[in-house]
């Protein structure tokens, strides 16, 4: 099942008092869709647009927001329909016509063909419609498909006789959605209620809203919400309603709460979809107006920003006092260590597990930190925790039955916030801050939380950790420059979002496997499954054959065992990466780490995403966002 919305595309200039601010795809139903692919649902819109940059950012705003637009129409010189918000101090306004210039970019009937909509759904899909212009009262006429009918206005039942839209709602929706002013139009023509539906809602603004359920009326009123601007709150409202209306068991309370939670986001951004992305920014290309031809403004690819910065950053943390500090620990006197951390964090924490266990000889564990809540901890020394911000809940909460005083917390974070949200004392955290200009990193993914501590750790066993950094990340650089060329058709073919990918991994080279797992999980770009190279020759080998899963990624130290030599042989006939390190042992654990972060970037523009950006749903922010007992 797919919720499909189906019209032509519009354009959303967004002003602030006459002053452009950015752009956007628009339109209701398309809107409706936007919110909906962000909820979860799979989702298609069937639309046409122009071949003009306008058409390009209705395409683009719907695709960013993985919304199928595979069987939107691209028509050759056409002008896509263009809308002009403009926000001023006593309100704003919604015209056709570009504030600036007054030329209006928009045509009436629409470009769609009854055909290109029958031809483009299954009988299982949900359709999503914003008016009652004459195809979609084709579409109502000529399909079985179930249907969200939302009715923002009225204008098009003016020209229809009483019999034409008596006809129209004799069909049974699912939902009808209309306001305030549709109800007392179509009241005031028809002496009963002539619609047709298993929900029916009333929107009253800031009043609340009117539901009609299984013959019932329930009202439900509104708390006032400061808002920056209104546009798409309906839009968002519908959205929530159909996302909770196909789930089983729909509460109409749970529904309303649900909406209005969505809504009040949506009114404190600029723009219909401004909770959703930001605003596409525009580039001028004319001095006075941009609404006949402008450029997209190149927005910052924060991936490649970090991984270029990458060097820079190591440098500057080790000039900090984090090795000093981590020089003063007694690792020799210690019964036993646990390293902790989640996500990229976490390959950080093997890492040093690894580095301490061959220096000291001392007992090492690196666990994610439930694991550590449900053990006994008694010979446990210390708990080191690699945590980017510093304050990361799961890991206090994992630790919270070990003594504060056993703790060492790993981190970027501002030492003073740490204290305060922590209670941990100064002495038991090793920041590695800097002031430099290229000291924050931003984006969902970790590069920097993940190297510059494991670099910390690994500088007590390279005493010339600087100059091997530098070389190590100069070869995988050049390495991969080179093989992404050279290897271009078999990689795009391979490196297909949603693929498949096994990562075989054993001896020196854990902590890269897992980050591995981390970016490419935590990113949404592929399925990940992960094979310890002995542990998959007792069966794993039945799943790699019998399922056709050949795509590896296999990590290697320069010397490898004959078993190895032998599980390559047995590989060799699949779609193989193999990563070799120059070196073996703890370098090639910390050489394979640092490559993992250039294969990932050059994965990134291979497939031309950002993959540091991934796009979440609400629900699963709830778990991101979870703060209690594990």
């Amino acid at each position: 099942m797919k919720i499909v919305s189906i019209g032509d595309l519009v354009t959303d200039y967004y002003y602030e008092n006459g002053k452009l601010e950015g752009v956007d795809g628009g339109m209701s139903s398309h809107n409706i869709i936007a919110n909906l692919s962000k909820l979860g649902m799979k989702t298609l819109v069937i639309g046409v647009c122009g071949n003009d940059i306008a058409g390009q950012i209705a395409v683009k705003s719907l695709k960013d927001l993985k919304v199928d637009t595979s069987k939107i129409k691209i028509i050759k010189n056409t002008k896509t329909r263009c809308f002009h918000i403009n926000r001023l101090i006593d309100g704003f306004t919604s015209k056709k016509k570009c504030p600036i210039c007054l030329k209006k970019h928009w045509y009436n009937d629409s470009l769609l063909k009854i055909d290109d909509i029958k031809n483009n759904i299954s009988k299982k899909d949900v359709l999503v419609l914003d008016n009652l212009n004459e195809i979609n009262r084709q579409i109502i006429s000529n399909t079985e498909n179930r249907i969200m009918l939302d009715l923002g206005q009225y204008y098009e039942l003016e020209n229809l006789t009483d019999q034409e839209i008596k006809r129209i709602f004799k069909k049974k929706f699912d939902i009808i959605n209309l306001n305030e002013r549709v109800e007392k139009y179509l009241n005031k023509r028809f002496d009963k209620n002539i619609l047709n539906a298993n929900l029916i809602i009333i929107t009253k603004g800031s009043k609340g809203a009117k539901f009609i359920f299984n013959n019932q009326t329930i009202l439900k009123k509104l708390k006032p919400t400061k808002e920056i601007d209104s546009n798409g709150a309906g839009d968002a409202f519908f959205a929530s309603i159909i996302n909770d209306y196909l789930k089983e068991d729909f509460d109409i309370d749970k529904a309303y709460e649900n909406a209005i939670k969505l809504t009040s986001k949506v009114v404190k951004n600029v723009g219909a979809r401004g909770h959703l992305h930001k605003l596409y920014k525009v580039k001028k290309v004319k001095d006075i107006c941009t609404c006949e031809s402008f450029e997209m403004r190149k927005l910052p690819n924060r991936y490649s920003i970090n991984v270029n910065n990458l060097e820079v950053r190591i440098m500057n943390a080790l000039k900090t006092n984090a090795f000093d500090l981590l020089k003063k620990e007694n690792f020799d006197n210690y019964r036993g260590i646990l390293f902790t951390g989640t996500g990229g964090s976490y390959a950080a924490a093997i890492f040093a597990s690894k580095i301490i266990n061959y220096l000291y000889g001392t007992f090492t564990k690196a666990m994610p930190p439930r694991d550590i809540l449900y053990q006994n901890n008694n010979k446990i020394d210390k708990v080191f925790m690699f945590s980017y911000s510093g304050t990361t809940a799961d890991l206090y909460e994992g630790t919270k039955n070990i003594d504060n005083n056993k703790k060492i917390v790993v981190t970027k974070g501002n030492i003073n916030k740490i204290i305060s949200k922590t209670k941990l004392d100064k002495n038991n955290i090793i920041s590695y801050y800097s002031n430099s200009n290229s000291s924050k990193e931003r984006g969902f993914l970790s590069f920097e939380g993940t190297v510059v501590p494991a670099t910390i750790f690994f500088k007590l066993y390279e005493k010339n950790a600087e100059d091997f950094v530098k070389s190590s990340i100069s070869h995988w650089k050049n390495y991969f420059d080179n093989y992404f060329k050279e290897n271009k058709k078999n990689l795009k073919k391979m490196l297909k979002i949603g693929n498949i990918i096994n990562i075989f991994y054993g001896d020196d080279n854990t902590s890269a496997a897992f980050d591995i797992e981390s970016k490419f999980t935590e990113s949404g770009t592929f399925n990940v499954i992960m094979h310890e190279k002995k542990n998959f020759s007792h069966g794993r080998f039945i799943n790699y054959e019998n399922l056709n899963n050949n795509y590896n990624i296999y990590l290697k130290s320069k010397n490898i065992s004959k078993y190895e030599e032998k599980l390559l042989e047995f590989l060799k006939d699949g779609n193989n990466i193999i990563l070799e390190s120059r070196y073996n042992g703890i370098l090639a654990e910390y050489d394979l780490l640092l490559m993992v972060q250039y294969l990932t970037y050059y994965i990134s523009n291979l497939l031309k995403i950002d993959i540091s950006k991934p796009a979440f749903t609400e629900n699963a922010l709830k778990l991101f966002f979870y703060k209690g007992t594990l």
